[in-house]
């Protein structure tokens, strides 16, 4: 099995080069035309299916370009979310960039990035988020900073939200969970510690019966909303899906 979904997926991932390659040079294509943002979605969306993942999505994203934020488990959140209608760009660090083939795949695909640590970082991804907003685009981003075990949310920072309020558009919470038979995290999918990719990716693999879910919680309205207010409002509508025991 392990063995069987690995060949899958470096056959998705090589068809995957192979489109990009033939949509940007040969077509010229950019990310915010709508064929090669279909196809942006259908590669996505096929990435957990290779992998045995199961999903399910409930609700349905905004049909106006919102700034979405989520809580962060694993680098799979970015597949499970870009094969949804929601098509999101995604804001990610900036070392992402520079990883082989992924790195090109994400930065043709659209991803937005931001160097942590550096002056003006901050300020430089919000110009870049709030005119993906003003564009009709929506951008997907990560508040915690950092991936979890899944079980809970961290502290939600409210500094990237600030596009939306610039930009009057609405922020919607999306809350993601892997959920295992007695309905915690399973162990196999966070991407933390210092855990290495290929170790956590073994770990999918040897893994059967493996459950996603996206939740796209009803989008809040921005109109007076201070950034930090608003963080810990998508905090709070997060942690109530993804812990629901403490509502």
């Amino acid at each position: 099995m392990k063995s069987l979904r690995l060949t899958g997926l470096a056959v998705h991932i090589l068809t995957g080069i192979i489109l990009t390659a033939l949509v940007t040079g040969l077509l010229r294509q950019s990310f915010n035309q709508p064929f090669y943002r279909g196809l942006i979605r259908w590669w996505l969306g096929r990435v957990p299916r290779v992998l045995g993942i199961q999903v399910k999505v409930h609700g349905e994203p905004s049909p106006d370009a919102a700034l979405l934020v989520a809580n962060h488990i694993s680098w799979l959140d970015i597949a499970l979310l870009g094969g949804t209608a929601a098509n999101p760009r995604f804001l990610s660090k900036q070392e992402v960039r520079h990883w082989p083939v992924i790195g090109w795949l994400a930065e043709t695909s659209g991803t937005l990035f931001i160097t942590r640590g550096k002056a003006g970082a901050a300020a430089q991804a919000a110009a870049s988020i709030q005119q993906a907003l003003q564009q009709g685009r929506p951008v997907l981003l990560f508040p915690e900073g950092t991936t979890t075990s899944g079980n809970d949310v961290k502290t939600f920072h409210g500094r990237l939200l600030a596009p939306a309020i610039d930009s009057n558009r609405a922020v919607q919470p999306v809350a993601i969970r892997y959920p295992g038979l007695d309905g915690q995290t399973s162990p196999a999918i966070p991407y933390i510690d210092e855990q290495s990719l290929w170790d956590n990716l073994k770990g999918i693999l040897g893994e059967s019966g493996l459950h996603a879910e996206v939740h796209f919680l009803p989008p809040i309205q921005i109109a007076g909303q201070e950034r930090k207010v608003l963080a810990a409002q998508c905090e709070a509508r997060i942690r109530a899906v993804v812990k629901p025991e403490t509502t």
